[in-house]
This record gives C-alpha cells, structure tokens and sequence, in this order.
C-alpha cells in the first residue's frame, strides 16, 4: 500500500512541478495603468501626435491624432455637424480614457475602439 502511497504522491509533485514550469513561461498580460498614469501619457501622446495602439490583429501600430480628429469628424459630418475643434477632440478623447472606452496598459500601449482603424486614413 505504501509504494502506491508513494506513486501518486510523486505524480502529483511532477504534475505540480509542470504546471508551475508552464506559469513561469507565460508572459503575464499587462493591466490597465492608473488614470492619472494614464491622463499624463496621454497628454504626452498628444504632443508627439500618435499613441501606440494594440491592434485586433494583436500588432501595435500608431494612431495618429489627425486619424482619431478625421474619424470622428466623418462620424459628426454624417449628423450633418461643424468639425470638431481642438479642445472639443481634446475632451472627447479624455471622456473616453475617463470612461474606459480607451486605456494605457502598464506597458504604455493603448487599447481603444477597433473603429479608428476601419476608416481609411487621409493623405495630405
């Protein structure tokens, strides 16, 4: 009865030791960095131009500011409203980091609405 005993003892330590090996290898996702973490990098986003965007596709690519102005003055335009002015956008983009609507990772990438990429970027 003992080496059965012993057995599975010693399979359930090699069952533990494997899935404590696995854990160890997966690379943890990143949370959601603090609001205010978040408020200033977004502030400093907004002078470069662009936020580093993690895409659905599970790449990060650059949403530029002028893409997110153009996005959503095509939105208004189809309702028949002016353009947004600068602090308009401004509050917006806030309202949605605010909102959880857009969220900076601890990693410094961004996770926003899928619709920003969806209309086809103006060219100068």
């Amino acid at each position: 009865m003992s080496s059965k005993k012993n057995n599975t003892r010693a399979a359930k330590i090699r069952r533990q030791a494997k899935a404590r090996a696995e854990r160890s290898t997966r690379t943890p996702s990143p949370k959601a960095a603090s609001l205010p973490v978040a408020l200033e990098a977004f502030k400093q986003a907004l002078a470069v131009g662009h936020l580093s965007v993690l895409c659905s596709d599970g790449q990060v690519r650059q949403l530029t500011y002028d893409r997110m102005r153009d996005h959503l003055n095509a939105e208004f335009a189809t309702d028949g409203e002016p353009p947004l002015s600068a602090e308009e956008l401004t509050r917006l983009l806030a309202d949605d980091l605010a909102s959880g609507e857009m969220a900076m990772r601890t990693d410094g990438v961004w996770v926003t609405s899928k619709d920003y990429f969806a209309t086809p970027e103006v060219q100068p």
